[in-house]
């Protein structure tokens, strides 16, 4: 019986597996596109690298962050601190007109 026409058996096999093979391929691009939510810090962070050629301290916890994708509570109020600082002394040019 090892004619060349397939039995119900193989093709119902083969259905399964196209189906569990689309199945694993649908799983795995879900889980790939989705995206972790931003930090609580990242906002900050970014406006502390506008500033991190002007401060070395800010340069360091900019990189420290890329590393990390963390920043300890302290650290972010310190950087805020920093932040304000620079923003302080830098004149603004909306004002300036």
């Amino acid at each position: 019986m090892t004619s060349g026409m397939p039995t119900l058996t193989q093709i119902l096999i083969a259905m399964g597996m196209a189906l569990v093979v689309a199945i694993a391929i649908r799983v795995y691009r879900a889980r790939s596109a989705k995206q972790a939510p931003p930090h609580v810090h990242d906002v900050l962070m970014k406006r502390a690298q506008v500033y991190a050629s002007e401060s070395p301290f800010l340069a360091h916890l900019c990189r420290q962050y890329r590393t990390n994708g963390h920043l300890s509570d302290r650290q972010a109020k310190t950087v805020a601190k920093a932040i304000a600082r620079l923003e302080a002394a830098r004149p603004d040019p909306k004002r300036s007109g």
